[in-house]
Parts: structure tokens; sequence; C-alpha cells
């Protein structure tokens, strides 16, 4: 493997399709305001500690030949990270630059930085054509930086200038003793708004294509989704926040920028989410318990003191131009742009990635009053579905290798080299993985199906999709593929078999089970499955 480089902490660094957002509610959270200013000033007199930095990768050529494949390799030792940042080899960094400007006018979110800790939803920002917003983030960080007398002086080294402005962004959220707002362009369509890799769409590191990498799972998805499988891009300017949250479906992300000032990012790994929750429900218990789903809404950043004072494990990158940085599954991220700034991002799974996926949706569908916490963004049944068609079509394509052996042993032998040499990933562990999320998903679904039959519950069989991408259930927010409830009152309302007569208060008779695979597709794809793993 090539360079990995772990540096200890910096002594000059200070120790330390997104949910639609709550209305602010301000009287009824001052018993959280007082605690998040108490909790500040405590901050302001703590024993400053060191973030650990993130490890950084240096590819060789060879291996940045190859994206997913390297990932794959340096995942089992920078995930217990959250992050890493991975440099390209010299001569091989991706030629590309800010997006063509067409005259679009971009969105944005006003970020008020001395509340980013209260959970505060962002305003309405003011929209920029690409130019125009190149212009606003360089005045702007121009300006503050001589007003505050933050600007780099002779003899101070890049390192020890990015940590005066972290430390400056944090005096500011912690204390907020300052008011500083920033327009922030996160999220945009790259289709509509273009994409820093037109300049160099050969790019092996490309994100707009690398979802159809053979390692990439999710080129089983079969359709398009922005900001998974395609990028969004993000325009930042100085102490604009990406705030603490996970990818969607708990996925990998690859960040890139193309053009600009540093980026701070902090991560924390997997190991250490829940003690990450538990400190954001101290940090504003009652802010929490009104809406429990705040962390999916992007937009709080507590600070990384705080988090390591709870026992979280909390690491740190700055990421320049040219430099990726790789979110790993189930890892909370969160940090701040330098000043003018372009990224993209996209997300992707490996098959490291699909214990993290279940979890995901056991995360996701736990019915609260307020209905289901977090939306699907993709079926994940119908991924698991495709991936055993994907093994189906790997035995297909190869039958005359397989012929009529008499001995099961000779048949299992030979099923083992061809799947192993079809793949472009370790065999075994995928299908050992695959078959126990399947299996799951095809229990839980049968089940419902069952109940559904013994209330006497209509059923429609070989309904379709017509653009690929099932619809969402009403009350937990479930992507469900194999089949869906519809009332014929409520012709908008779809919903899970298991939240059959939850989407409406309407008779049996005006409902129907709508059948996109049937119970024996269900059950001949788990034995498929099964048999492939009983081969390994």
């Amino acid at each position: 493997m090539a360079a990995v480089s772990v540096p200890s902490a910096s002594s000059g660094r200070p120790k330390r399709r997104r949910e639609v957002t709550k209305r602010y509610e301000g009287p009824d959270d001052d018993g959280d305001m007082r605690k998040a200013i108490s909790n500040s000033l405590k901050h302001q007199k703590r024993v400053e500690l060191q973030v650990p930095e993130a490890p950084v990768f240096y590819p060789t050529a060879e291996e940045f030949s190859d994206p997913l494949r390297y990932i794959s390799k340096i995942t089992p030792q920078a995930e217990h990270y959250g992050i890493c940042k991975i440099i390209p080899p010299q001569g091989y960094k991706p030629k590309t630059d800010f997006p063509k400007d067409s005259g679009l006018r971009f969105p944005t979110k006003r970020q008020k930085v001395q509340f980013l800790q209260e959970g505060r939803p962002f305003g309405t920002g003011k929209k920029y054509t690409m130019g125009e917003y190149q212009q606003y983030a360089e005045e702007f960080r121009q300006a503050y930086l001589r007003e505050h007398a933050l600007e780099r002086e002779e003899g101070c080294s890049e390192q020890e200038h990015n940590a005066r402005i972290e430390k400056e962004f944090w005096n500011i959220v912690e204390t907020g003793s300052k008011d500083v707002t920033v327009d922030y362009a996160n999220d945009l369509n790259s289709a509509k708004f273009g994409s820093g890799f037109d300049h160099d769409a050969d790019c092996k590191w490309n994100m707009n294509t690398i979802h159809q990498e053979p390692r990439s799972l999710l080129r089983e998805i079969q359709c398009e989704i922005q900001g998974v499988t395609k990028p969004w891009l993000y325009m930042g300017s100085l102490f604009t926040s990406f705030c603490w949250h996970t990818e969607d479906h708990y996925l990998y992300s690859l960040n890139y920028m193309h053009k600009g000032h540093p980026k701070t990012w902090y991560g924390i790994p997997n190991s250490s989410k829940e003690g990450f929750d538990l400190a954001l429900k101290n940090f504003m218990p009652k802010r929490f318990k009104k809406n429990p789903d705040i962390l999916y809404q992007l937009i709080t950043l507590l600070s990384p003191s705080y988090c390591m004072e709870q026992g979280v494990h909390v690491n740190h990158a700055v990421q320049k131009e040219g430099e990726f940085i790789v979110t790993f599954p189930n890892a909370y991220h969160g940090g701040f742009s330098h000043g003018l700034n372009c990224a993209e991002a996209v997300n992707f799974a490996l098959p490291e990635w699909m214990p993290f996926g279940t979890r995901a949706m056991e995360d996701y569908h736990k019915v609260t009053k307020k209905g289901g916490k977090r939306s699907d963004v993709f079926a994940h049944d119908q991924l698991l579905y495709h991936l055993g068609s994907k093994l189906s079509k790997v035995i297909l394509k190869n039958k005359e290798k397989i012929g009529k052996p008499e001995d099961p042993k000779q048949l299992s032998t030979c099923i083992k080299a061809i799947v192993t040499d079809s793949l472009p990933f370790e065999a075994k562990p995928f299908v050992k993985t695959l078959l126990q999320d399947f299996s799951k998903s095809a229990k839980y679904e049968l089940h419902y199906r069952q109940w559904l039959k013994s209330v006497n519950l209509k059923s429609k069989d070989n309904v379709s999709y017509s653009n690929a991408q099932p619809p969402q259930c009403w009350v937990c927010k479930n992507m469900p593929y194999f089949s869906h409830v519809q009332c014929k009152n409520h012709p908008e309302r779809f919903a899970c078999p298991q939240h059959a007569f939850a989407q409406c208060d309407c008779p049996c008779e005006d409902k129907g089970l709508a059948v996109v695979v049937s119970d024996y597709g269900i059950q001949s794809m788990q034995n498929f499955i099964g048999s492939i793993a009983k081969s390994m």
C-alpha cells in the first residue's frame, strides 16, 4: 500500500435531499439557551484538548487508477477515524476548476455563525451567479480578516494561519461574542449548475461516473439520485459550515475540493456515534426532546472539544485544493470553510457498507408520534433484490462452464470459482451478507403479506414502477419495493405493508395491496442466494 501519514495533533491549532427543518421556537427553548451559554462559558475556561489528526493517504499512480478498489483497501485502517484524506500522486491531480458560469442564479442558506451550536434553522440567503458568489466570498474574507487582525503575516506558516482562523471560528460559535452572517451554497444540482469535473471528464475519480464503477453497489439501483449517484456542488466562503451529520443510508462519501481556500473537517467514527447522540442530548435536552430529528436537519455544530470531554472520539483534517476527503459509513462529520472554495461530493457503496445500510433502515423507520425519523432516498430492498439478480446473471452468463456435473461437490466448486472470478470484490463475505440482509427483508415482507391476507385485503399482482423508483410510505418514510398499499379514497398516500391501516382510517375494502415481486419471486431469490452462499 502507498504511504500513509497519521500526524500528531498540531500544537498551533486550537485544542479541541435533506430533511425540512422545523420552525424555530425561541421562547420555549430559553432553558436550552441558558444551558448552551453556560456550556460556552465553561468551554472558555477549560484545559484545551488536542484533536487527533485523521490519516492522510498517498496512493501510487497504479493505486490511484482504481478509486473504489483503493478506498476498499484503506477502509480497515481509516474507518476507525470516521474520515481520511487522500492526496493524489504527483502529476495525477484532476484538472478541475470552478464550474463554468452559465449565468444561472443558485440559492444559498444564510447562516448565523454565533448560533450554530443552538440548532436553529438557517434562513434563506441571496441568490448568486457563480461570478457574483466568488466576488462576495473574496470581499467578505478580506474585510473580516483585515478588521480582526487575522491576515497572514510574513513568517506565518499556512498551518499556523489555518489554526488562527479555526480558533476564531470556534470563539464565535462558543461565545456568541460576534454577529457573523454568511451565505452558503450547498447541495447544488451539478446537472443544472455545472460540475468541476466538466474540465476533466476522463478523470478516474470523476464523481459523475464513479457510481458506475464495477465495485460500486449503487450501480444496481438503476436510477439516478441527485446527491447520491450524481454529485452535489458546494460553494463556500469564510466560516460557512456543514453541520454534524451522517450520510443518507449511512453511505460512504467522497468530497473533492476543486479550487479555493481550505476546509477544516471533523470526523466521528461509527464506534462513537451513540456517544455523540448522547452528548447532543445532554447539550440541549429540551430542544432534542421537542425535535428528536434535529441531527437529520444539518443545523447543529457542537465543538469538537465539548464532544471529546463527553468521551466522543473526534478527528481532524484540513482539506486543501486538489485533495479528497472520504467519510466512512455511519460516521458523523462536520466542519467549516476558511474562505471562497468550490467542492463536489457524491456517495458510493462498497460491499463493506452493507451491514450499515441495514442498520440505517432500522434506525430510519422507528416510528414516533410524528412519523418516521428519516426518509429513504432509495429502496433498500430493491438494491438487495438487484444484487441477487446480478449473481443470477453471473451464473447464467457462465452456464456452459457448469455443464451437468453429477457430483454435487463438483457443482459447488464450479459455482464458487465462477462467482469468485466474476465479482470485482471478495465474493464470500459479500454473498454471506447479502443472504443475511435479503432473508431479513423477505421474512418481514412475507409476514405482513400473510397478515393482510388474513384480513381479506385485496391484492393486485405484476405491478411495476414507471420510473424504477418505489413510492414512499406515508407513515414511516420507507420506500417499499416488493409491494405497497393504496387506498382509493387517498390515492396520494402510499403505505408499506406494515402500515396498511395507519395511512388512513378507511375500511379494508377501500384498500389494496400492489404486488411488484410475488411471494414465489421473493422465496426463489432467497433460495438462489442461499445456494450460492452454500457453494462458497
